[in-house]
């Protein structure tokens, strides 16, 4: 980085400042020795480097090439400029630069490193000294050290990088202004009236506290994070969360929280403050050994909780350290791997509870002079030593000063209570309701009467009761028996598991992690409980409640099961979610399988899922939900609606709906409403106003007793049957339907394989509709893509029916037919039904939420135009062999499939000839004008179509396959413009040639 570049608040780059000031303090240093004898101008160089080091006169001194030496320069007269015109000076013994009691000294430009060990770049004691714009290294000394005896000093400009201190400046009446600094420690403040402004540095400011009124500090940032700077103020607030460092003097109602302080500097100053809540912080500060994460002077009515104390990369360090502080709270904190936790000398009236102290090397509190009326309770004391000599002050008390609750072993008692020692070893002690009867000895004078028999399970001031790893029994887990709030703390990674065994109880899992990958992670297993709320839980195993009139949410297992009536589960995510009961809600929750069994009145809503079934009795809804491939219900009056469905929707039962649902691309049929076929009793659906976009067969009564249904208002794209009556189905209402068929077929009714009986496919009333701007009632049928008649009297309904059914003799199988047309819709719609209109009907486009879905037209080119090439291409793979190719399928659509190991499964575009497209070469001989380089010829590309069977599967199968190819590139592309230009796909080959008006039908 050139630091050079950088600018200060005022806007002014420090290129410009640097030279601003140097030509002032050229023009005062000129001014001031007028009087006196001349100065010296004198050059520096390698020839004359070991007498010229030693600058004893006034003067400006400049350095004209780079040095290296043993020594540095030492400066002993006043009035001395140097000026290194940015050349290189290595010193690698000594200090870089060196003046002792000598005043108007100005270092400029200078390159300067000192790589001795200890030594400092510039070490100066005078006054009126100026540091600016130089680029200093010290390897493991100080940059820039300013003797205590100093004053007026100003560092400005410079790049430091230092092994220990970046600037020490002990001087007074200083300004240390827009530095770059990478040191230890940054700025190291031991004057008075030092003024510290826009430096950008890589670790902390550091002040003694005697110092601290007389100093100003504003605009610093710690690796590009903010040290906030606060003297003298009222209620300050909230600290802004990018904090890197934070310094409170005489402040008041200052809240420090949810904040990561892990930068090298004491995270948090106070001092003369008072109302300061430091809460939810983490605090890994990488600071030097014996250094202070957290430094309280002089305070009170100051709290600390429910903060992470982290081991530094130097573990010598002190968590927590005050003196001379009053009624202090350290609670709910977390202190870890550090040396000496919580330091405290005269520490009055304050308490320290619910802590916990792990692995401690050397003292987990250590206490010196007055520290009365201090208590300790509640805290858990994991691995910790007690080494070190007179840490404890005996006014210090180990147990609470009034009764406290606390959990033992499902249990809340309340009582006076010490802590817990991981390390108690009293062998003939005797557990009391928790408590042991043998007191902890902590030191000689210094016991713990009241020691926990288990780590503190917390109960807090709510009456919440906090659960940690060691409340959880590895193999009996964690017993509920007694209702109230449970709250998880941390993360159980012993196979442990929460067992709820009582009513009116809530575990909150507090977004921990249960890992319980082989069993239930929370399960209850009484015969039925009341008013249960199970939240935030996150686990590899499972989750089994038997409850009612409960709830389950924002969980994240493998399995989940709810057994109970008016539950509700919500906002969870599971393999699996199976639910039984009556009058419950699942909604909002995601899952691979979803289902509820045995039960009446559910409802599933606004879930998604890959699959949803249910096997209830009666009255379920499933609603709003997205299901990435099929949707299937058992029982009665169910009601299916405005569902979003990759695949199908199966029903088995009777009177049941399925309404307003969006099926985006059947892999066979999209809608089954099927009675119950071993007992013969017939559906009596309601298929009502549903959207299919793509399928082979939309609504398929196929002989399974969907007799007597009522399906009307949907609108169905499918390439063979858009609807599909068998020769058993009899009752149906079917009208006001829009059947769109976008397979190859002139006509449906002749490919269609069942005779019907007795159905309708015209409305059983009158109906009242607008067609061109004007109004009709009429009996209405259905819209059939394929119907080829007249509206003479422009009313909206063909003048002649359209036939539905088969008329052929022939033995298929081991079966004979001989079936006639024996159903008409005598009132088929010229146009599609839209509301209470015939007219353009607008499907709507819903995008696929599997990988295999297709939207209609949602990325079919616009150049095509007809409704029938837009419904085949969307209904179809379109598949290219090599780039070029490529390039003209995405002319088709944006979703392309590649001929490499494509096996066909549906209708299909193949684009380019069979030497590239290994599809094409497969299927190439079947076409009446297979492809070759020689044929059709230079330019010349052919459409053609070709029907394909499956024979393969228990039902015949039939897809669609459009060539479009030719001899070369330009040939293909021909063939590729012109089918665009198509109304309809071609009953037979086109021959098409590439001219220079672009594509031509060769005759």
């Amino acid at each position: 980085m050139d630091n050079l570049n950088i600018q200060l608040n005022g806007g002014i780059p420090i290129t410009t400042l640097k030279k601003l000031i140097l030509i002032t303090l050229l023009i005062s240093f000129i001014g001031f020795v007028s009087a006196e004898t001349a100065p010296v101008d004198y050059n520096i160089n390698n020839s004359n480097y070991d007498t010229a080091r030693t600058i004893s006169s006034p003067g400006l001194y400049n350095l004209t090439e780079n040095i290296s030496s043993t020594n540095g320069i030492e400066i002993n007269s006043d009035n001395v400029t140097l000026n290194g015109q940015g050349y290189f000076l290595n010193v690698t013994s000594n200090n870089g630069i060196h003046a002792s009691g000598y005043k108007n000294i100005t270092i400029t430009d200078v390159n300067l490193c000192a790589s001795g060990e200890n030594a400092s770049a510039i070490n100066l004691t005078g006054a009126e000294i100026i540091i600016l714009g130089n680029t200093i290294t010290s390897n493991s000394g100080d940059g820039i050290f300013i003797n205590r005896s100093s004053e007026n000093i100003t560092i400005s400009a410079n790049t430091i990088t230092a092994g220990n201190k970046g600037v020490y400046c002990g001087g007074n009446n200083a300004t240390i202004l827009g530095n770059i600094i990478t040191s230890n420690y940054s700025i190291s403040m031991a004057g008075y009236n030092l003024t510290v402004e826009n430096n950008a540095l890589t670790s902390g400011i550091h002040c003694y506290y005697s110092l601290i009124y007389s100093n100003t500090l504003s605009g610093n940032t710690i690796n590009s994070k903010k040290l906030y700077f606060y003297k003298n103020v009222e209620n300050v607030g909230e600290i802004p969360s990018d904090a890197g460092q934070v310094i409170l003097v005489n402040c008041t109602n200052a809240q420090i929280s949810n904040i990561n302080f892990n930068e090298k500097a004491i995270a948090i100053s106070i001092a003369d403050s008072t109302g300061v809540i430091v809460e939810n912080c983490t605090i890994n500060p990488s600071v030097f050994v014996a250094e202070n994460y957290v430094f309280m002077q002089n305070s009170e009515n100051c709290e600390f909780r429910r903060n992470t104390f982290k081991v530094s990369e130097s573990n010598a360090n002190i968590g927590f350290a005050a003196s001379y502080v009053n009624n202090i709270t350290i609670s709910k904190n977390k202190f870890e791997g550090i040396v000496a936790p919580v330091y405290g000398v005269n520490f009055t009236n304050s308490r320290i509870f619910k802590n916990i102290f792990e692995n401690v090397t050397s003292a987990p509190l250590v206490f010196r002079y007055d520290c009365s009326g201090t208590y300790v309770y509640l805290n858990n004391f994991i691995n910790c030593s007690w080494n070190v000599e007179n840490t404890l002050n005996e006014s210090i008390t180990f147990n609470s000063p009034l009764n406290v609750s606390y959990n033992y072993d499902g249990t809340t008692y309340s009582t006076i209570a010490g802590n817990y020692w991981s390390d108690y070893n009293e062998t003939n002690a005797n557990a009391n309701e928790g408590i042991w009867s043998i007191p902890y000895a902590i030191t000689e004078l210094i016991n713990d009467s009241y020691p926990l028999v288990k780590p503190f399970s917390m109960v807090d001031e709510n009456g919440i009761i906090h659960i940690t790893l060691d409340d959880v029994d590895s193999e009996n887990g964690y017993v509920i028996t007694k209702p109230g709030t449970y709250v998880l703390d941390e993360d159980i990674t012993n196979g442990g598991s929460i067992l709820i065994n009582s009513s009116n109880a809530t575990f909150d899992g507090n977004g921990h992690c249960i890992n319980n990958s082989k069993s239930y992670a929370v399960y209850s297993n009484a015969e039925m409980l009341e008013n249960l709320t199970v939240k935030n839980v996150i686990t590899s195993g499972n989750i089994s409640i038997v409850a009612s009139n409960s709830n389950l949410s924002s969980t994240d297992a493998l399995n989940v099961s709810f057994y109970g009536d008016y539950n509700t589960l919500s906002k969870n995510r599971a393999y699996k979610i199976v639910l039984q009961g009556n009058n419950n809600t699942i909604s909002n929750n995601t899952a691979t399988y979803m289902g509820v069994v045995f039960g009446n009145n559910n409802k599933i809503l606004a879930n998604t899922a890959y699959t949803i079934e249910i096997y209830c009795d009666n009255s379920d809804v499933i609603s709003s939900n997205t299901v990435q491939d099929h949707i299937s219900a058992t029982g009665d009056y169910n009601t299916i609606s405005s569902n979003t469905v990759q695949d199908h929707i199966w029903t088995w039962g009777q009177y049941n709906t399925i309404s307003s649902n969006t099926v985006i691309n059947a892999s066979y049929y999209a809608i089954d409403p099927n009675g119950y076929y071993d007992e013969g009793i017939d559906a009596y659906a309601t298929v009502f106003n549903n959207t299919v976009l793509a399928s082979n067969i939309g609504i398929w009564l196929d002989n399974y007793c969907e007799g007597y249904s009522n399906i009307t208002q949907n609108t169905v794209y499918a390439s063979e049957y858009p609807i599909f009556i068998g020769d058993n189905i009899t009752g149906c209402n079917i009208y006001l339907n829009n059947f769109i068929y976008t397979g190859n077929s002139t006509n449906i009714s002749e490919i269609m394989p069942n005779t019907t009986v007795n159905n309708s496919l015209v409305s059983p009333f009158e109906i009242e509709y607008k067609y061109n701007g004007n109004t009709y009632s009429n009996i209405l049928g259905n819209y059939w893509s394929d119907y080829s008649g007249t509206d003479a009297d422009s009313n909206g309904i063909g003048d002649i029916p359209y036939l539905y059914g088969c008329d052929y003799e022939r033995t298929y199988g081991d079966d004979y037919y001989d079936i006639d047309y024996l159903e008409n819709d005598t009132a088929p719609l010229i146009d599609m039904w839209n509301g209470n209109e015939i007219g353009n009907y607008v499907a709507p486009v819903t995008r696929s939420s599997g990988s295999s879905g297709r939207s209609y037209d949602s990325d079919i080119s616009d150049e095509i135009d007809s409704k029938v090439i837009k419904n085949f291409v969307s209904s179809a793979a379109v598949i290219y062999g090599n780039e070029i190719d490529q390039q003209y399928a995405e002319e088709l659509r944006e979703r392309i499939q590649n001929a490499n190991g494509y096996k066909i499964s549906g209708n299909a575009v193949i684009v380019g000839g069979p030497n590239a497209n290994g599809f094409a070469k497969e299927y190439n001989d079947q076409f009446e004008m297979p492809i070759s380089n020689d044929y059709p010829g230079e330019n010349k590309g052919i459409i053609q179509v070709l029907k394909v069977q499956d024979n393969t599967g228990k039902i015949v199968q039939s897809y669609t396959i459009a060539y479009i190819a030719g001899s070369d590139r330009l040939g293909t592309q021909a063939a590729l413009e012109y089918f665009k230009t198509l109304d309809e796909l071609p009953k037979g080959p086109i021959m098409v040639e590439w001219t220079a008006n672009g594509p031509v039908v060769v005759e």
